[in-house]
């Protein structure tokens, strides 16, 4: 029996909310795990102004992990790179992609959380410098996530 209109859209809507929940859950927990040494080590921020940003960050990285993924996505295409490859080539544009997309959200969540301006300045330098060693680390766990738990290539 051939395949429906119908058919197709609904495996399209399945694949889309795949993705969407993948990147999802991918960038929320990758980015709690950093923002902890980040904020309440190096910006000195209180334990209160840690989980006000945090809040914040669960609204802002949820609606904003699928476009990231996305963003990463066309970067690595723009650069002839896959998940696959090793190297400073793929190291170097996933920092770019990570970096261009997620610090100036970055800075906006810590202007909403209440960080003053000097925390906020010395948590995105911190960012910055932290990028550079997270952004493929990001890149090859969220690649693990979406093989391993949401049979995603």
């Amino acid at each position: 029996m051939p395949s429906t209109n119908n058919d197709l859209s609904i495996k399209q809507n399945t694949q889309s909310l795949k993705n969407f929940w993948a990147d999802t859950f991918a960038l929320n927990t990758f980015c709690y795990l950093i923002s902890i040494p980040i904020e309440l080590g190096f910006a000195q921020m209180t334990l209160s102004t840690h989980l006000s940003a945090r809040l914040v960050g669960l609204f802002i990285i949820t609606s904003t992990a699928r476009p990231f993924g996305i963003w990463r996505d066309f970067v690595f295409k723009k650069f002839k790179i896959s998940d696959r490859d090793k190297g400073i080539k793929p190291y170097l544009v996933d920092t770019l992609a990570y970096l261009s997309f997620e610090l100036p959200l970055y800075i906006i969540n810590m202007s909403i959380s209440g960080a003053t301006l000097m925390q906020a300045i010395k948590a995105a330098l911190i960012f910055c410098i932290i990028a550079g060693f997270v952004g493929r680390p990001y890149g090859i766990y969220r690649a693990l996530i979406r093989k391993k738990l949401f049979n995603l290539n």
